[in-house]
């Protein structure tokens, strides 16, 4: 038999949280010394180790207390249950992480914290990510809706996406250049490499993503991407073009 004091030796456990267990009938001692004092068998000692190995594996007191009252219940489903609780967890963590970082970029892309913006992304991310790009269909087929959901900036490097967002920064900053200017044809080479490497030079899912982005809306399915920037890609391209016509 233990004492509590020998108990909480034995099992690292605190005297207060040994108190606690006994308060709320979660774990009580067997039996009493004749001056009161709490005596705890072998079994008892069991019972608490369940507890905590439970208590470890992310239990609640609450479930713990009713796993032990029902013995019905077998272990394995018990494991079962939280593991796929656990599971949802990680899934609802990493939407999380992931919202979290769009948040913290969009911050330093806005310069500020833009709470339009930020609700929107937030919007984005309680969504099912296949409806996000629902509007863009038309021009993109499954197999780049399933490579574009599947990049998220907790799976980028963080040099990517801040390249990408700087190169996109300094395009809205000197949307007034010339299309025909030499600066403005050398941030459009800055952007479409930049294109290039985050998406693994995939010319399919590159093409079909410059169609989308040429009937891109008010939404922020592509932000920072806007139809400014676009614009002005757009106006770059055709003028390259010309001067490639008119010198052959």
């Amino acid at each position: 038999m233990y004492t509590i004091g020998e108990l909480s030796k034995h099992t690292g456990v605190t005297v207060r949280t040994l108190d606690y267990y006994d308060e709320i009938h979660l774990i009580s001692p067997s039996s009493k010394t004749d001056g009161g004092h709490r005596l705890y068998s072998d079994d008892d000692v069991l019972k608490l180790e369940r507890v905590l190995a439970m208590k470890y594996m992310g239990f609640s007191l609450g479930h713990i207390k009713n796993i032990l009252e029902q013995p019905s219940t077998t272990w394995q489903e018990s494991i079962q249950e939280q593991l796929d609780y656990v599971r949802r967890e990680q899934e609802r963590l990493q939407t999380l992480e992931e919202a979290l970082l769009g948040v913290s970029y969009s911050i330093d892309f806005e310069g500020e914290a833009n709470w339009s913006v930020i609700f929107q992304i937030i919007q984005l991310y309680q969504q099912d990510s296949s409806n996000i790009l629902q509007p863009y269909h038309e021009y993109l087929n499954e197999d780049d809706i399933k490579k574009i959901t599947n990049m998220n900036p907790a799976q980028m490097k963080e040099e990517d996406v801040r390249e990408w967002m700087q190169v996109i920064r300094t395009i809205k900053q000197n949307l007034h250049l010339p299309p025909d200017s030499k600066e403005a044809w050398q941030l459009v080479e800055r952007w479409s490499k930049q294109a290039e490497k985050m998406f693994s030079n995939d010319e399919q899912l590159l093409g079909d993503m410059w169609e989308a982005l040429q009937h891109l809306t008010d939404d922020i399915a592509f932000y920072p991407m806007n139809q400014e920037v676009v614009h002005f890609l757009k106006q770059v391209f055709i003028a390259y073009e010309n001067e490639s016509e008119n010198d052959s």
